[in-house]
Parts: C-alpha cells; structure tokens; sequence
C-alpha cells in the first residue's frame, strides 16, 4: 500500500493548476482499493477519486485521500463474425483504446479519437464527439461504492446517460470508483460523417474505412483544440445549450444568423458561437484566457483553479446577459 502524503497534482489535471493532496494513492486493482479505503476509514479521510484530470478543476488544496486508478488491461468478453465485447481497466488511455481497437477492425470509438482522458471518465462524462456519444457502445459499468466497498456492475440503462451527464454525476456523484467497462463495438466498417467537416471530408475524398476516419477526426480535434502539454486546458469548457422552441423563436429574431440544431426537444445552440459573439477570442481574464482560435477552450497561464471557475463565470454572465442563455461548465469541481 502506497499512500503519500501532500502530493502536488499540478501533473495530474490538464489545465495544470497548483494543487495539493493531504493524502494520495495509486491503485490497480479492487483488492488495492480496499487497502487504501481501510486506511482512509481509520483516519478519518474522505476519499475522492481523480482519473486523467482532463475534465476538472482542481482546487488548492484537497483533503482527504485521493485515488486514481490505474489498471490498464483488457480482455475479450465474447466475439462472433458481427461484434466484439471487450472489458477495459479504467485506467487505459481512452485514445489509445480507440487506436487499438480499430487496429483489430473493431469498429465504432472513432469519431471519439483523440479525447483526453481515461477509460473511467468515459461514461462518467458521456464523452462524445463529432455526432456520436460513448453511451452507444457502453454495456456494463463495473466500480465500487466508497463508502460500503462494495462492487457494483450498472447495466447502459442503469447509467441513466443524457448528453455529457450520467448517473455518476447526479445520483451517484463521488460515490464511486469505476474500476472497468465493458464495450461492445461492430465488425462492420460503418462510419458516422454526419459531422459538417467530416462530411465535407467524405464528398472530397470519398467514404472512410473507420481507421480513416479517426485520422480526420484526429486532424480536426488538432486544428481546433489546443495540446494541453502545450497550453493548459480541459477541453471544451462549456456544454452546448438546448433551449426550448419558444426562447429559440425569440432569440432567432432578433439574431438572425445564429447557427442552431433542431433537437428531439428543443434546439442547441453552439456555445462556442455564443462566446464569439461577446467578442472574446483571445481575451484575457487574469491568468486564465480564451483560446484565440476556439472561444469554447480556457487556457490557464499559471492560475489557480479559483483563477479558472472566475473567468468561467464571466464568461457565463456575459453570455446570460446578451442572449438570456445559461452556460453550463463540462469540468466538474472536485
């Protein structure tokens, strides 16, 4: 058992903000786990889990005990000549996965390439990406309850996933430790452009195996988001608000040229357009900035995550203000 004490976790969050653990352990396996989660009960430690820190904003100073997971392994649950199913460790690269899963011609994370991050953030998130979201190819969560220790296996419906939410963030927030999933992905090449620079892609170069079309999903996400190596960020900072028909009418008349997307209920609205708009590409709140090329990224340049969750909530009340919309923020506070 491998337990240090006032660990820094500026390497451990990709927006790269100063902060530090009480207490801080690595596990990779549930017997691990049950090690660490005794030590935290006898010294009175809430534990707190951190996977790949690409979607949080970590605070100065975290108490407690905090685990990460980090097994890695696979193994193949069934496979016939239509399908795979496969269960990963959560703490396999989510983009290496994908890589390696279209290399053995299993098909369907592609349009999710190069997200940052680990396999247990996936359905935490619903990450999704370019018109296609994690929940499709979901079939089993496997964890344990912080509290009890006890093993838990949630089934895709049981997850109760909507569009970047699930169970894990509502019901089950910071309650559990999401040691595998289960995948079930296609032996079929079908392939998902719908996504207006991937379709153009397609009627330039014609229909992508899925292998392919990962590499032009990998161009774009490097055309449009900055390297957090490079510029610390957490991604996409803000959800794409769904507005109902109503407000959508009003706002449509008095912006005419506000791109929309017609929704089962409702309309979304890019949030990245709506930031435009306020004129702040590029602009500086702080220590923490728009990206200048991508009004949707938050680069932090040396701030605290208080520096970080300040600049959003401009951001958000600029926003409120002109167009009555509420953003709401993709990193979750831990």
């Amino acid at each position: 058992m491998n337990i240090q004490q006032n660990v820094s976790l500026q390497a451990f969050n990709t927006l790269g903000v100063h902060s530090y653990a009480q207490f801080m352990a690595q596990v990779s396996s549930v017997d691990e786990f049950k090690e660490v989660a005794s030590f935290a009960k006898e010294e009175g430690l809430a534990i707190k889990v951190l996977g790949g820190g690409s979607n949080v904003v970590l605070p100065e100073a975290v108490s407690g005990l905090v685990v990460q997971f980090t097994g890695c392994q696979y193994h193949v649950l069934e496979e016939n000549h239509d399908h795979v199913a496969l269960r990963v460790e959560a703490g396999f690269n989510w983009h290496e996965l994908v890589m390696f899963t279209l290399q053995q011609g299993w098909n369907g994370l592609q349009n999710l390439a190069y997200i940052p991050g680990l396999v247990g953030a996936a359905p935490v998130q619903n990450i999704g990406a370019y018109g296609v979201e994690v929940k499709e190819f979901i079939r089993v969560v496997h964890g344990v309850h912080l509290g009890s220790g006890q093993a838990f296996e949630l089934t895709n419906d049981a997850c109760q996933f909507e569009y970047r939410e699930s169970i894990f963030k509502q019901a089950l927030d910071s309650q559990t430790l999401i040691t595998a999933v289960d995948f079930i992905l296609s032996k079929s090449p079908v392939v998902n452009t719908s996504y207006a620079p991937l379709d153009q892609m397609a009627e330039d170069r014609g229909v992508p195996t899925p292998l392919e079309l990962a590499d032009w999903v990998i161009g774009v996400r490097k055309s449009k988001l900055p390297q957090p190596d490079e510029l610390p960020n957490a991604g996409s900072f803000f959800k794409n608000p769904v507005i109902n028909d109503a407000e959508f009418e009003r706002l449509k008349n008095k912006f005419a040229n506000m791109p929309h997307y017609k929704q089962t209920v409702g309309v979304k609205i890019p949030a990245g357009w709506l930031i435009d708009q306020m004129g702040f590409k590029g602009k500086a709140f702080g220590a923490v900035s728009v990206h200048k090329q991508q009004a949707l990224v938050l680069i932090n340049n040396g701030g605290s995550g208080g520096d970080v969750l300040a600049a959003a909530q401009a951001i958000k009340e600029a926003v409120f203000n002109e167009y009555g919309i509420a953003l709401e923020q993709e990193p979750r506070l831990f």
